[in-house]
């Protein structure tokens, strides 16, 4: 069961290939946040799969917040169409398969076969730690999921249970035209730049603008 007894939480799923440590220590000042990892992979073919593991798991609650970074807010999408939590943070995110860069949809396939060659293609130059994190990552999850982005169909909820926090220079997932956009990050706006990912999270949170 989750922390935090009968009090509404905040989880917050990884990136394809990563876990939680890619929410580092600025990440734990965030009150009430739990940072899940990807349930181990025991033939999972869909994200509705995934968000039905992970609610089962940590005993994930309609009053609760839920997001993630890339993959990980696909898959909080696919919990709020089950519990129709009150948020969806979307941290260099996507809303359908359409957002995402058609080259890696097409390179997807291969991932199992080419795990550095295509965290080369998401993320380009980045820190060690994300590099560390797709190396340990299970093989056989990450194909499955890029599997499972092919065939997802998206959302089309509504619009104002989002938060979207994206990183202008995010060559992976096409930055949106709505939400909080930060003008230097790229996709891993989570781990680049936590800081201001948790005021305007909070701010949100608290009733104040997402803008």
């Amino acid at each position: 069961m989750a922390p935090g007894g009968d009090s509404a939480m905040i989880y917050l799923l990884p990136g394809m290939g990563a876990d939680r440590r890619m929410y580092g220590p600025k990440w734990k000042g965030l009150p009430n946040a739990t940072f899940p990892n990807w349930p181990p992979f025991s033939g999972q073919t869909t994200l509705g799969e995934v968000a039905d593991q992970l609610i089962a798991e940590h005993d994930i609650a309609p009053r609760d917040v839920i997001g993630g970074s890339s993959l990980g807010g696909m898959v909080a999408l696919e919990i709020f169409q089950r519990l129709k939590n009150p948020k969806v943070v979307l941290l260099g995110s996507a809303l359908s398969p359409g957002e995402i860069n058609t080259l890696l949809r097409l390179l997807a396939p291969l991932a199992s076969i080419t795990p550095f060659g295509l965290l080369q293609v998401l993320v380009g130059k980045h820190p060690s730690d994300a590099a560390v994190m797709f190396a340990e990552a299970d093989p056989k999850f990450v194909r499955a999921m890029c599997l499972a982005l092919r065939d997802w169909q998206g959302f089309d909820g509504p619009h104002d249970r989002l938060v979207r926090i994206h990183g202008a220079k995010d060559h992976v997932i096409t930055c949106p035209a709505e939400g909080h956009i930060l003008p230097r990050a790229g996709h891993l706006v989570a781990m680049t730049h936590a800081a201001q990912c948790i005021r305007v999270l909070s701010a949100c949170l608290r009733g104040g603008s997402c803008a």
